[in-house]
């Protein structure tokens, strides 16, 4: 007959319930009595079949938890008591069986509680303590399992009967539980309606808010939560709560009642809504973390069981058994599978993608043709007007991830990094009147050059050979993320996104060298920001709103804040993000090389400066352009919540989302287009940079009587093989799990490529600084940045700003030091 509060999970791949009540003498309305149950069930290859073992004790209604050691069952209750013990539960794989681990108690006991996991940190909310429901709060950290810890108790009243779970918001992570009941043993029982929500971070929790799908409030009393996507919540089935109250008045009634006539009457009205119980809801709510808003996900055939064991697992999401009717067990199990119709790209946006590509390829084999030599790839022979390579270098900097994360970030938080943008443009007198000047009178092929003749040959390989590790992972990652999103949203596999972008650059790049790079960038420019004004256009339309009505929905909803000034440096406040983007500006536009090579590309200095300004003077217009996407984005989701997916996981997808499923045909290919020419401008840069560096650090180093001929052959292999490299590290991360690994390596070249700025800051700025000073000062910077991401929580942005400054201090002294050292050796 089934069993409602069973306890149970997924370890090891078997799926283990355990426990639960049920009434086998009867319904509990004609005196059947309630039976708790111990044993275990295994679910393997498909049949089910009972454990040798049993629980220590009859036992159902509490929490469970799936940890990678196993599954949590965590309080509970019986015939007898109501339970604070905590077990672990874990399949053996050898010798097909489940072994019971006691962990410490709970503070107090509890039933109808719910739970949830983040990382190593079990939350356990709310239930019933044998008298009362409670709103107590406790964590059990399991790396350190041994003791419980209290939390702040919730608001809103104490609840039972409840589901919870973890989800990501604009404010970081929160716990949320829903529904729920307020009950006292023998007495009345309200029912909620709403939920509350408790941040991590601050250890805060909410004022409750209304489940309220489409605007209609609504009890989900006994239902089931999980998260989906990256800011879904799904909501299963539950009580509304209505015949629910019709049964608890009359149980007060019948009470009261004297007349035993009228109490018989009323015992048998309320056995015939019993016996005639419709079930509990058949609805999936889905509410979405970032919107706060709530809609009708799906609905299925049969109502939802209430106090049901519920757990996601790899191939969807498992109901077992539960309650289908107030007393009534279903021995049903199902798998719920849910996916997401991807709509078809359709053949004329496949149309607008294919023509822009032709036209990219046109250009590479128009300036193939001009290659004659390494200035000719290199710098573009001096043919390369200012205004295309400052076109070009806004182009570079403005990648495809930027193209996706800009609008994202203000969709899930609010304007705080717009200033990190501002600070490209504040950077551009100190560009334009130390670095260029000085790269020009140099007549330097590589920003790197700059090193050796200022210090020695090792300064130049460590800039040149951290410079091509980054970009060697950056032309990596800038073709799997943006291939990623495009697949969710396209369903186009991700690998053929990969080879599709990875050989159309490198073919270009190749064969067209720097100027087919700026050229094709000229038009990639072009592409994404006419395709990001029309989406703006598009957004307005569809959401129905005008520039002051979005303005005045955004400033209610804190959308548009630009600034934190709180003098937090463990957040993105403005003082991290000002100096960590003036910082990283710097150490961007004055030293990496695919920058500083269109400053090489101008024969002039005054042109290479209009280059910069040029750059500057389109960085502050495409800023405002994709946080304003942002907001538009947040504003027709939150009119529109149903058309959002609930397995969207990629949040850069919000945007590529938007453009394949709402634009009308061909401008979604357009704007699609607009996210390939964005990899596309940034790929094929770091392509002819590396050639630049590898050619010139390191190959005419070593060999530099070497033909000139014979050095455009070396380029043009060079940037195939790093093309290729780029594809094969894409397509490995595409098709593994180590992208977090990835993360991390980029993270330590970027603790490298820190110090650089403080390195040409003091080649150029100060004449005390030499060569050993300063290469301790690279090293000092690296060794400290190491300790800061590791041992602090200081901010990830003001790492550039931080590497600098010490390279620069630690440089500066140590030159003084070894330059008295020189002085008295002399003497």
């Amino acid at each position: 007959m089934g069993y409602a509060g069973m306890l149970g999970g997924v370890h090891n791949g078997v799926v283990i319930a355990a426990g639960g009540a049920n009434f086998p003498e009867g319904a509990p309305w004609e005196g059947g009595a309630k039976v708790w149950s111990d044993f275990i069930f295994i679910l393997e290859n498909g049949q089910w079949r009972k454990a040798a073992n049993r629980l220590p004790t009859p036992l159902g209604y509490g929490a469970s938890i799936q940890t990678p050691n196993g599954i949590l069952l965590i309080g509970g209750n019986n015939s007898k008591h109501t339970s604070n013990k905590v077990f672990l539960l874990s399949y053996n794989t050898n010798d097909k069986s489940v072994e019971i681990k006691g962990y410490p108690d709970l503070p107090e006991s509890l039933a109808y509680t719910a739970a949830a996991i983040q990382g190593d940190q079990v939350y356990v909310v709310g239930g019933f303590d044998g008298v009362a429901s409670t709103n107590s709060l406790f964590t059990l950290d399991l790396s350190r399992p041994e003791k419980w810890e209290r939390g702040k108790d919730f608001v809103g009243g104490a609840r039972s009967f409840h589901s919870a779970a973890i989800q990501e918001t604009s404010d970081g992570s929160k716990l949320f539980v829903f529904g729920g009941r307020n009950q006292v043993e023998g007495g009345a029982k309200d029912i909620y309606n709403n939920y509350i929500a408790y941040d991590l971070e601050r250890k805060q929790w909410e004022e409750p808010r209304p489940i309220s799908p489409n605007g209609v409030n609504r009890a989900v009393n006994g239902s089931s939560a999980q998260t989906m996507g990256s800011m879904h919540i799904l909501v299963y089935g539950g009580d509304d709560g209505v015949l629910f109250s019709v049964l608890q008045d009359l149980d007060e009634e019948i009470k009261l009642q004297e007349s035993d006539e009228i109490k018989a009457r009323l015992i048998s009205k309320k056995k015939a809504i019993l016996n005639t119980h419709p079930g509990f809801s058949k609805d999936i709510l889905a509410f979405n973390t970032i919107t706060q808003k709530w809609y009708v996900y799906g609905q299925l055939e049969e109502s939802l069981p209430v106090t049901m064991l519920s757990f996601g697992k790899e191939d969807g999401f498992y109901m077992i058994s539960g309650e289908i009717a107030p007393g009534v067990r279903t021995p049903k199990v199902k798998q719920l599978v849910l996916g997401e119709a991807v709509n078809s790209f359709g053949a004329v946006n496949y149309g607008v993608v294919l023509c822009y590509f032709i036209i990219t390829m046109a250009i590479g084999l128009y300036f193939s043709k001009k290659q004659k030599s390494t200035k000719d790839y290199f710098t573009g022979g001096g043919r390369v007007p200012w205004w295309a390579s400052g076109i070009s270098v806004f182009g570079t900097l403005l990648s495809a991830l930027t193209f996706m994360a800009i609008p994202a970030k203000s969709f899930l938080t609010d304007w705080s990094y717009f200033f990190l943008n501002i600070t490209m443009i504040l950077i551009v007198p100190v560009i334009a009147f130390v670095f260029i000047p000085y790269f020009h009178r140099l007549n330097i092929s590589t920003a790197y050059e700059f090193l050796e003749n200022r210090f020695n040959y090792v300064a130049r390989v460590l800039g040149s050979l951290s410079f091509i590790l980054f970009q060697l992972g950056r032309i990596g990652i800038v073709l799997l993320l943006p291939s990623l999103a495009i697949s969710i949203v396209t369903g186009v596999p991700v690998e053929a996104a990969v080879l599709i972008m990875g050989v159309l650059c490198v073919a270009y790049t190749t064969f067209g060298g720097i100027e087919a790079v700026i050229w094709t960038d000229v038009l990639q420019v072009v592409v994404l920001l006419g395709g990001s004004i029309l989406a703006i256009f598009c957004l307005l339309s569809q959401s129905e709103v005008g520039l002051m009505e979005a303005y005045h929905f955004a400033v209610d909803h804190n959308k548009i804040d630009l600034a934190n000034m709180d003098l937090n440096f463990s957040e993105s406040t403005f003082w991290v993000v000002f100096l960590g983007g003036l910082a990283s500006a710097l150490i961007t536009q004055g030293t990496d090389q695919t920058i500083v090579q269109r400053y090489l590309t101008s024969t002039s200095v005054k042109d290479a400066q209009r280059t910069s300004y040029l750059n500057a003077a389109l960085t502050l217009p495409a800023t405002i352009i994709f946080f304003g996407i942002g907001t538009l984005l947040f504003i027709f989701y939150s009119k529109a919540p149903e058309r959002l997916p609930a397995n969207l996981s990629n949040n850069d997808s919000i945007f590529p989302w938007y453009i394949v499923n709402e634009l009308p045909i061909g401008v979604s290919g357009l704007l699609i287009a607009a996210v390939f020419s964005a990899a596309m401008s940034s790929i094929s840069s770091s392509l002819n940079s590396v050639s630049t560096a590898f050619c010139n650090d390191f190959y005419k180093h070593f060999k530099p009587k070497s033909p000139d001929l014979k050095l455009l052959r070396i380029a043009r292999m060079t940037t195939l093989v790093c093309g290729c490299l780029g594809m094969v590290l894409a397509l490995w991360m595409a098709n593994s799990n180590i992208k977090s690994l990835w993360d991390q390596f980029l993270l330590f070249i970027g603790l490298i490529t820190a110090g650089l700025g403080g390195m040409f800051l003091l080649g150029m700025i100060t004449k005390k600084a030499n060569s050993r000073g300063t290469l301790i000062g690279v090293a000092v910077s690296t060794v400290s940045l190491i300790f800061i991401s590791l041992y602090t929580t200081l901010h990830i942005l003001l790492y550039s700003f931080m590497g600098l400054v010490i390279c620069f201090c630690v440089g500066y002294v140590f030159s003084l030091v070894f330059d008295a050292r020189s002085i008295n050796k002399t003497i």
